[in-house]
């Protein structure tokens, strides 16, 4: 679906039912979304509310303000009313989400009426709050997903349902991921369709009519990527092949190995295809990525440069997270280079000393852009996950476990992020909260891996000891001492469990006899 139909279908559902007080695109509500919700009959039918995107920006623009001062809920609820007058923007939703982080308790009665309808649109924006509002909940951000999909925005079903993938991994269900599926394929994500329908026919495996239904969408996935899909239709695959150098492009587009002349070629068409429509993205996004495969200097800056543009013109994070990834690519290459003259001449204090340098200004350039992602994306605990572990190694140990702490609701990240949890509270000398923290991440072995399972227990070990000789605490010793000695069984070359389990006996013996 094109932007210009895209936006004409959501124009098209936008009947918010309200009345407009006046030029600034306040409204007052027709009863509260409880009330409607309910099935309550409408004393009047109301006017349409037109698709406003200049409105739209007055209500982020407040809410911008508004969010600054802490007012999170009525922050809130002005980001909402905006999307309510443009349910296409990426960055209302963002905005939102971002904002809802914040807000705790439950929502009041004026931001459940400012978002009050029954249109899909209305469905929509209030499907985005009920997700905003528990942003670990599963089948509410399902259920957002689908209330994009229905009135065809593309690209928030894709940012969305790339969130509830992994919501819906940590409690697995069929239904959920059927859901995701039809859903995917109403905007055409047959990709994401194909990822969705997958997970479903493994927890179910005896379902043939599912196990059909998602070899038919990675079929079609095939074919739309290349029109076959319009066969017999005009404008279908006979224009493919009659528009020969539109086919060009499409095979050398999707070859894995290209010459120079090819990928210099592919520059050009996307040159030409952004110079005709410079507000289109996704042409600003193939020139980037034929920039990158060429891979020159050059094209790494002008890749960087027009990622800054698109953030620029759109305030969509993702073009400025972008951006930062190839800078720190290009930081990463120059960071080797100093890291091979260092290894090629370990006498020379001097240059041991600039790639120690350069290192850590490489690692705070690195923090810096994973900090601004966790910023834009606030929900995302993958990325939060990844900050804690740079502050972690940076021995920044605050603002690690503050991360960590948000990251072990990843259900994928839990028993690593509980780990380095745990040796953060150890480096503190914090050391219940170290030994509670390894307890915690040792209750699910199953998950575990043999290493990480050995990891945990070996920290656990350690603080136990710490907390034996600081506190003169003989159950600690004995425990330290148990796990010190099963260790060894299992892996007698274990780090130093050899000479850790000697101290332990003399700990024991001490405590005792009372010393």
């Amino acid at each position: 679906m094109g932007e210009d139909d895209r936006k004409a279908r959501v124009r098209d559902l936008a009947i918010f039912g309200r009345k407009k007080n006046d030029d600034t695109g306040e409204a007052d509500s027709g009863g509260s979304a409880v009330e409607s919700a309910s099935g309550a009959d409408e004393a009047t039918t109301p006017d349409p509310m037109p698709f406003s995107p200049e409105k739209a920006q007055r209500f982020f623009d407040h809410a911008k303000t508004v969010g600054e001062t802490g007012n999170h809920q009525y922050a809130m609820q002005l980001w909402l009313s905006g999307l309510r007058q443009d349910p296409s923007s990426m960055y209302g939703l963002e905005s939102f989400l971002n904002a809802a982080v914040n807000f705790e308790g439950k929502p009041s009665k004026e931001l459940l009426k400012s978002i009050d309808g029954k249109t899909d649109a209305d469905k929509y924006v209030q499907a985005v709050l009920s997700k905003g509002l528990k942003i670990g909940d599963g089948p509410l951000a399902v259920k957002a997903v689908q209330a994009a999909a229905k009135i065809g925005l593309s690209e928030q079903a894709h940012y969305l349902g790339e969130q509830a993938l992994k919501l819906v991994g940590s409690k697995p269900k069929k239904d959920l991921y059927v859901k995701l599926m039809e859903a995917f394929a109403q905007v055409q994500a047959f990709d994401l369709a194909v990822q969705a329908g997958d997970a479903a026919v493994r927890i179910d495996p005896t379902d043939a009519s599912l196990a059909t239904d998602v070899k038919n969408m990675s079929a079609k996935s095939t074919m739309s990527r290349g029109g076959f899909d319009k066969t017999g239709e005009e404008g279908g695959f006979r224009s493919n092949i009659r528009d020969a150098d539109k086919q060009r492009q499409l095979d050398e587009s999707e070859r894995i190995s290209k010459t120079d002349e090819t990928i210099d070629r592919l520059i050009v068409d996307a040159e030409a295809a952004f110079r005709d429509n410079p507000e289109d993205m996704p042409k600003l996004g193939t020139l980037t990525k034929r920039l990158l495969e060429r891979g020159r200097p050059e094209d790494e800056q002008r890749a960087i440069r027009l990622m800054m543009k698109g953030f620029e013109s759109t305030k969509q994070f993702r073009f400025r997270q972008d951006a930062g990834k190839i800078r720190l690519r290009q930081l990463k290459r120059t960071l080797n280079t100093y890291k091979e003259r260092a290894e090629a001449n370990p006498d020379n204090e001097q240059y041991q000393k600039e790639y120690e340098q350069a290192r850590a200004k490489y690692n705070d350039i690195e923090i810096g852009e994973l900090k601004a992602s966790v910023e834009a994306y606030p929900t995302d605990l993958v990325l939060k996950f990844q900050l804690g572990k740079k502050y972690f190694d940076k021995q920044d140990y605050d603002q690690a476990i503050a991360l960590l702490q948000d990251a072990k609701g990843d259900a994928r990240y839990r028993a690593r992020a509980l780990s380095l949890l745990g040796q953060s509270f150890a480096a503190m000398d914090w050391h219940d909260e170290a030994i509670a923290t390894y307890r915690q991440a040792l209750e699910d072995k199953a998950t575990l891996s043999d290493d990480l399972q050995m990891e945990l227990r070996y920290g656990l070990l350690i603080s136990l000891a710490a907390k034996a000789e600081a506190d003169t605490d003989l159950a600690s010793a004995e425990e330290a001492e148990k796990l010190a000695s099963t260790i060894a069984i299992e892996q007698f070359g274990y780090r130093d469990i050899r000479e850790r389990r000697e101290v332990l006996k003399k700990l024991v013996a001490s405590l005792k006899q009372g010393g």
